[in-house]
């Protein structure tokens, strides 16, 4: 592979030195892309993306959109016709100031089905999965004595600070992956080990047998190799950790990855991350004036028409063993491109055998964008909400600096990889939606279709917004509309939604809480089945026995102005009548469920509920809730009883309830009382809660806590060494 980076920089320093001097003469015209760039498209039809498949309009305040159809996402023989494709692509876009649309406005692209269409090939061996023996089980899995992680969907493990099997917890705090043994007769510190420094930005863990993954954000990876050059820029860390020896466990290996990890899935011992890249780093030549404009657009079509893949892909760096490797993912033939261009930015789907010592598995990567993750244990759901251009747009744009008068449609693009722990990882299909998506639970997969809950509008001015739940089905290489439920929330946008198979649950807020409760079990007529509007909103969802779902967000007064955090017990057994049968607000606060569904627990057993809660200590002026002021210690919502006292003490810990039919109340709150140096009396936040060796286990930055599970009486703190 050439060292191209060196190449430009010698290029460069002659054409500075070029332009600098005599470019008043006009240059020959610009260096062509190398022909045989790309796959070749196949014939094109005209169509219409919509949210409402019976008439194919876009729905109500979308602009409608007509745009070429060509084909699905399409890979490449080898990799000398992924080269030719990119440096044409490049060429293309490159101007005398270098690739100054590299971030240009998204246009989207449209997906025809296309059962022809290449398949996946990799080189290869996929990774199998191991379903593992009671001593070596994926951390996924409980026995009804201990909690797991707050996941989406049961079976599919999700990353997360702390882990239990029941005889350990694993914990991060402080850069540290610190143990914690449950076998003995009373629980045990056993170490920790000190991570990479270089992670940062949310270290991670996925745990299997006596490995586990630490994956993070990274500072960018700079320097050479007999190879090529990387670019600099921030990277994803994934670090290995043996445990089998908790006082001495050892950090065996290292993957540095070009991009940003943004997060992960494991079934069994496999484990898919996700990372989105985009190493361009050119090294272009500027014009010193407006007559070196011609020259510099040369020399700079130039410099991309004889670059190598390092340009484009992301590089990577392993170390095992005290060897170093390196290369670039994905494979040639394992990267897709759609039809219509859309940016540089590689999204990489790589398995990874956690059973194993640390290797690089099966991967698939598709140029384009790609932040929110959705897995069913045999797919994984890549989506990305951009703006839709039109022409309305670019008059507008025009004409005014004022983003209040400049008006966005919104477009969710979702690619789907099968993911199977047998057949390693591949392309399956793509697919669109009008609107912007919430989070990972507006998207589920249930009995071959996929549904994803969007709101129409701009995120930032929901006056004009609704929102909607799609129903989509694999036909070829196209995720098809086959159904759809609109005109949710018009005027507001989406707070939180859950599945649970046939039934769907929406929650749309701006001034009121309306939770919509939505009958799916026909894919293709989506119905709305009841209605409930109450004060404030819920960000999470949680299902729990009984036909009762549980809702963490924040309590509003009929401004919309927040007031607290507000727990509400939802009685949804008759979806036509859903009620709030109970709630309980914490004023003045806030919980870290209320952006992490990982920080809930919830235990069947005992119909207990806990979550992180801080609250402040301050005066905060009088809620009007019931359109009329409250009195001077204490406003109340006649309608509602709602009491909100004025004045209050801090409090940073956890709050423990109960909930079933009868109602939710309070029965105890846990802190972590540290005496610092700098803080006296100071309670450290809680990020996580779970349940194992009877008892309920608390972690903050500083220490993990045993509580009794019934009585909350407090039983052991092990307080983290601080280097």
């Amino acid at each position: 592979m050439k060292k191209w980076r060196m190449q430009k920089l010698f290029v460069g320093l002659f054409c500075f030195a070029l332009l600098a001097g005599a470019c008043n003469s006009k240059g020959d015209s610009s260096v062509g892309p190398n022909t045989g760039a790309g796959p070749e498209p196949t014939n094109s039809t005209v169509l219409n993306i919509s949210g409402n498949p019976t008439n194919n309009a876009p729905p109500d305040g979308a602009t409608e959109r007509n745009i070429e159809l060509a084909s699905a996402l399409r890979s490449f023989a080898d990799c000398s016709a992924l080269l030719n494709y990119l440096r044409t692509e490049t060429t293309e876009r490159v101007g005398p100031y270098g690739l100054q649309d590299r971030h240009q406005p998204y246009f989207g692209f449209d997906v025809a089905q296309d059962d022809a269409a290449v398949e996946l090939v990799t080189e290869s061996a996929p990774v199998q999965a191991d379903v593992g023996t009671s001593s070596e089980s994926s951390a996924a899995s409980s026995d009804g004595t201990f909690s797991t992680t707050n996941v989406q969907v049961a079976g599919v493990d999700e990353p997360d600070l702390i882990k239990t099997d029941g005889n350990r917890i694993l914990a991060i705090a402080n850069q540290h992956l610190h143990y914690v043994d449950l076998s003995g007769t009373e629980p045990a510190y056993r170490g920790s080990v000190k991570l990479n420094e270089k992670g940062w930005g949310g270290q991670e863990i996925l745990v299997y047998g006596d490995w586990a993954l630490v994956m993070s954000k990274a500072p960018p990876i700079s320097g050479s190799t007999e190879d090529f050059w990387f670019t600099g820029n921030e990277s994803a860390l994934v670090q290995q950790v043996d445990l089998s020896n908790p006082a001495a466990m050892q950090v065996v290996a290292t993957l540095n990855v070009e991009g940003q990890y943004l997060s992960a899935r494991s079934v069994g011992n496999i484990a898919w991350l996700l990372i989105t890249s985009n190493p361009l780093q050119f090294e272009f030549v500027y014009p010193s004036g407006p007559s070196a404009e011609e020259v510099a657009e040369r020399v700079n079509k130039e410099i991309a028409a004889s670059a190598d893949l390092d340009a484009w892909l992301p590089a990577y760096s392993l170390e095992r063993s005290g060897q170093s490797t390196t290369g670039l993912i994905p494979e040639c033939t394992n990267l897709y491109t759609p039809p219509d261009f859309s940016g540089f930015n590689v999204l990489t789907v790589l398995a990874v055998d956690m059973s194993q010592p640390l290797a690089l598995g099966d991967s698939a990567s598709v140029l384009a964008d790609g932040h929110t993750l959705y897995s069913s244990g045999e797919a994984i759901y890549l989506a990305e909400s951009k703006p839709i251009r039109s022409d309305e747009n670019d008059r507008l744009a025009q004409t005014t600096r004022s983003i209040s008068q400049w008006r966005s449609d919104w477009l969710t693009t979702v690619h789907k990889f099968s993911v199977s722990t047998s057949r390693g990882v591949s392309y399956e299909a793509t697919g669109e939606v009008y609107g912007h998506l919430l989070n990972q639970f507006s998207m589920d997969e249930h009995n071959g279709y996929f549904r994803i809950a969007t709101t129409i509008g701009e995120p930032w001015d929901t006056r004009n917004s609704q929102s909607q739940v799609v129903v989509l089905a694999q036909q070829g290489r196209q995720l098809a509309i086959v159904g759809s439920v609109g005109g949710l929330g018009r005027g507001e946008r989406i707070y939180s939604v859950r599945y649970m198979g046939d039934v769907g649950y929406v929650v749309t807020f701006r001034q009121v809480d309306p939770l919509y409760v939505l009958d799916l079990s026909d894919p293709t007529n989506p119905t709305v089945s009841g209605e409930l509007k109450i004060p404030g909103f819920s960000n999470y969802l949680h299902p729990l026995s009984d036909g009762l779902l549980a809702g963490i967000g924040q309590q509003a007064d009929n401004q919309g102005r927040t007031l607290g955090t507000k727990v509400s017990l939802f009685d949804v057994s008759d979806p036509a009548n859903p009620t709030e049968l109970d709630f309980l607000v914490f004023p003045n606060s806030h919980s870290e469920v209320e952006w992490d569904h990982r920080a809930f627990l919830y235990w069947p057993e005992t119909e207990m509920l806990a979550i992180p809660l801080n609250e402040y200590e301050r005066f905060f002026p009088e809620p009007i809730i019931d359109s009329a002021p409250a009195d001077s210690t204490d406003s109340t919502d006649t309608a509602d009883n709602i009491s909100i006292p004025t004045t209050q003490d801090a409090f940073s810990g956890a709050v423990v309830l109960r909930a079933n039919r009868n109602g939710v109340e309070e029965i105890g709150r846990i802190t972590h009382l540290t005496n610092m140096a700098r803080f006296a009396d100071y309670n450290p936040p809680i990020q996580r809660l779970v349940v194992a060796d009877e008892a309920l286990w608390s972690l903050t930055n500083h220490a993990i806590q045993a509580n009794h599970l019934e009585s909350l009486e407090y039983e052991t703190h092990f307080v983290f060494p601080s280097s």
